[in-house]
């Protein structure tokens, strides 16, 4: 099969490599769509990811779906020819985390596109039959690997406790900022404020009917406090305005990866006020709601602005996300 692998910073090449074989208890799928987030953009940059380099070439993406094409030892279903989508943190089910419930924060997790593990920039993929869920027809191979991003921010979204009486700022309107208005919205929530300094994306987040600004200083000259503040833009410096945002006694979840990594803050902030700091860690059972939000129409990912790349596009598709175009919140490969 071919797949588009990552050989060093800046360095994505078409190989052919062997087409994997499901193993017990996995699913082979032929894959339909995969999207670039930001994660894929710092490896493709660094070389690493979170420190830890790949000892050959790895193939990226981790946000996926596709169509269910063999089946592994001992598994029953979903059968061949299923639409699927993809939950990527694979859990063992078995370390004190998995056996309280916390299987994101799994002790032997496994993520496809993380050393050493492959992702989905390839024709083919295994993956845990735990992990897949149909999507309906009505759902699209792109919204289907959207429900991962979805999936972060509804995580997010319970993490923080909210409720209708919260009011709540979004700080960066990329594809997990997005999906976290959506979230809330579809929860009814008002008095959402997002954040983005990109006019386009603004401008989309806008027609939705939500409050917008193009700095955080822009709202404290105005006065405007938020109960909740979700960090997603995965900037360093963009936690340090989500604590100056935040109303004393209110929530910063902190959803985003922060670049670089090391980040710091004046502590006299949160603590004077009392905050609660939370840091969010991908998704954790969210893929049946998140079909089922989509599937239903309560949240609408059609709307997201995606541009399509061949699998020989990879690298543009990658400097693409990078560049942070207001007219596009994804870049989806399809294989």
């Amino acid at each position: 099969m071919r797949a588009a692998r990552l050989h060093g910073p800046g360095d994505v090449r078409i190989d052919e490599v062997p087409t994997p074989e499901p193993a017990s208890g996995e699913v082979l799928l032929r894959v339909r769509a995969a999207l670039i987030c930001a994660s894929d953009v710092r490896m493709y940059w660094d070389g690493h990811a979170g420190g830890v380099v790949p000892e050959q070439p790895i193939s990226q993406g981790h946000e996926f779906s596709g169509d269910i094409v063999a089946l592994g030892e001992g598994v029953a279903g979903p059968p061949v020819g299923t639409r699927v989508a993809v939950e990527p943190s694979w859990h063992c089910g078995e370390c004190d985390m998995c056996l309280s419930g916390r299987t994101n924060i799994c002790r032997n997790i496994i993520f496809p596109s993380f050393p050493p593990r492959n992702g989905a920039l390839a024709e083919y993929i295994a993956c845990p039959a735990h992990a897949v869920h149909p999507i309906p027809d009505s759902v699209t191979y792109i919204e289907g690997a959207l429900l991962e991003p979805l999936g972060v921010a509804i995580h997010a979204v319970r993490l923080a406790q909210v409720t209708r009486e919260h009011s709540i700022a979004v700080l960066g309107a990329g594809a997990i900022g997005v999906c976290t208005l959506l979230t809330a919205r579809q929860m009814g929530l008002g008095g959402i404020t997002v954040v983005e300094p990109i006019e386009g994306r603004r401008e989309w987040v806008r027609r939705r009917g939500a409050k917008v600004a193009a700095s955080v200083k822009e709202l404290l000259d105005a006065g405007h406090e938020a109960d909740i503040v979700f960090e997603c833009a995965g900037e360093g410096a963009a936690i340090e305005d989500a604590l100056h945002l935040a109303k004393p006694a209110g929530t910063v979840v902190v959803v985003g990866i922060p670049h670089p990594e090391r980040i710091s803050f004046e502590a006299n902030i949160p603590r004077r006020k009392e905050l609660t700091i939370v840091f969010s860690r991908r998704s954790r059972d969210t893929l049946v709601e998140a079909t089922e939000l989509v599937g239903s129409g309560r949240i609408d990912l059609r709307s997201i602005p995606v541009r399509r790349f061949a699998l020989e596009q990879t690298a543009e598709a990658i400097e693409a996300t990078a560049s942070r175009p207001g007219d596009m919140l994804r870049a989806a490969v399809t294989p």
